[in-house]
């Protein structure tokens, strides 16, 4: 188990913990922070690409490996057994046998040349009757070195390296744009289930209200002061109270499921069964941003952008790659060797020290391709493709900034929303306590007060809407601009 998700455990424990037995059946009650680091330990399609990051780590350590230094070692037998077919051999049939150790040492340089050093020791008899020796021990160190002097010399041997570690910081980037599109989502569910629960609360509120209208025409109709017909209209009242509660029960679920399904709570049915509670309330935070400076921080932050950015940089490196390919391949060959004989192993490893054989090889190879060249080809092609990288890239860099502008407004609009809509319902409330004076003293109808009850619960619906709407916005602007 990993340290997040063991953490996230203790903090949902905790929260259990925290409450009386009957609570913790009942109710789940979370913060902001606390929903949103469950949902960054438990969501499945974050844990995937996280997978994905750790797959793009082994690519990267399969291209370091090619640096690395090889070791290799054999071991040989050989027997052969014929009739004779020379007579200085002496013999009717020829019996021959041969063992052989070689080990090696190689290494691949990042100039693109190879080291090698190789060491071989063989025993080999025969009962031939011209031999003076018998076992004869032979043995031979070499030291060789290649090196290309045009295709594949230099750094463009390390391009698939750095294009792994671009591969690697890609998938580094898509995580964490995953981590936070889904803090945003959580946000946003969170606030929603803020709204429905409080949504709720203001139906049985006026559920309660309408009953008291009731009551009031009930107790008027009995005095002869109103007509008895005022009682029915304010029935009337009290049964769409009662159905807005029952919408309002259903959204309230809804936006309770969205929640858990995002916390990965689906994952454990015994989880799942326990109902949310969203502890903190949303308020008009204060909102200092520009366009400018939020486009920058976009940009330096955005991981889409980001990503692309890694992009252009691989088919840069793709396309030196490609142009080394169009070079002719010039390698420098090298080798120097001692060799060894004897009759004993002794004797052979004396005359290898003593440098009795000494031998050294030199070469230069080339290769150049006549008629078309399909390296030329895969050039021009990766030329293409990075003119390709740079337009889209400047694409996504105007729509960001059209995103940030229209989400700058946005913001805006949202907070002037919610001031209007919080003197809306101020008013509102006014004209409900006017009215519901009148209608004790028998000066309006029972219509009227239900027509205000009505408004006032759409006008603080409408404030409510308006100040989940601005924390929604400023949500959208921190996720946007990395904030």
């Amino acid at each position: 188990m990993s340290l997040r998700r063991h953490l996230s455990l203790c903090i949902l424990s905790a929260l259990l913990a925290g409450v009386p037995a009957r609570a913790q059946q009942d109710t789940l009650r979370l913060t902001l922070g606390q929903a949103i680091a469950l949902a960054v330990d438990y969501h499945l399609g974050l844990r995937s690409a996280r997978l994905s990051q750790k797959l793009q780590e082994g690519s990267v350590a399969q291209e370091q490996a090619r640096f690395g230094r090889t070791l290799t070692a054999s071991l040989t037998n050989q027997s052969n057994r014929s009739p004779s077919i020379s007579r200085l051999e002496g013999v009717q049939t020829s019996t021959s046998n041969s063992i052989g150790l070689g080990l090696g040492l190689s290494q691949d340089l990042a100039t693109g040349g190879r080291f090698s050093l190789n060491f071989s020791n063989n025993r080999s008899s025969n009962n031939a009757a011209f031999n003076t020796i018998d076992p004869v021990y032979r043995s031979g160190l070499s030291l060789s070195f290649n090196q290309p002097l045009l295709q594949g010399r230099g750094w463009v041997n390390r391009i698939g390296l750095r294009v792994a570690r671009n591969s690697l910081t890609a998938s580094e980037l898509v995580v964490q744009g995953q981590i936070q599109d889904l803090r945003a989502e959580v946000s946003r569910t969170y606030w929603d289930l803020s709204m429905a629960v409080q949504n709720l609360q203001l139906r049985e509120q006026f559920l309660a209200a309408a009953q008291r209208v009731l009551e009031t025409a009930k107790v008027r109709a009995a005095v002869g002061s109103d007509p008895a017909s005022n009682i029915l209209q304010a029935e009337v009242g009290v049964a769409q109270r009662q159905q807005d509660i029952v919408s309002a029960q259903a959204s309230l679920r809804q936006a309770e499921d969205q929640l858990k399904t995002l916390l990965g709570l689906d994952q454990d049915p015994q989880r799942w069964q326990l109902p949310l509670q969203a502890i903190d309330t949303p308020a008009v935070a204060a909102f200092e941003g520009d366009p400018d400076s939020g486009l920058a921080r976009t940009l330096a932050f955005n991981p889409s952008y980001r990503r692309a950015q890694l992009d252009l940089k691989s088919t840069e490196l793709q396309i030196a790659l490609a142009r080394d390919q169009t070079r002719p391949s010039v390698a420098l060959s090298t080798q120097v060797g001692l060799s060894g004989i004897g009759g004993s192993y002794s004797d052979d490893i004396k005359g290898l020290k003593a440098w009795d054989g000494r031998s050294w090889q030199g070469s230069v190879n080339l290769d150049f391709p006549l008629g078309e060249n399909g390296a030329e080809i895969r050039l021009q092609q990766q030329l293409i493709q990075k003119e390709q990288r740079q337009v889209e890239l400047e694409r996504l860099r105007l729509q960001l900034a059209q995103q940030v502008r229209n989400q700058h407004r946005q913001v805006e609009t949202s907070r002037q929303r919610e001031e209007a809509a919080r003197w809306t319902e101020r008013l509102s409330v006014q004209n409900l306590d006017e009215l519901e004076e009148r209608l004790n003293l028998g000066l309006t109808t029972v219509r009227q007060v239900l027509d205000a009850q009505d408004d006032l619960a759409q006008a603080r619906l409408s404030r409510l809407q308006a100040l989940i709407d601005y924390n929604k916005a400023l949500i959208e602007w921190r996720r946007l601009t990395g904030e």
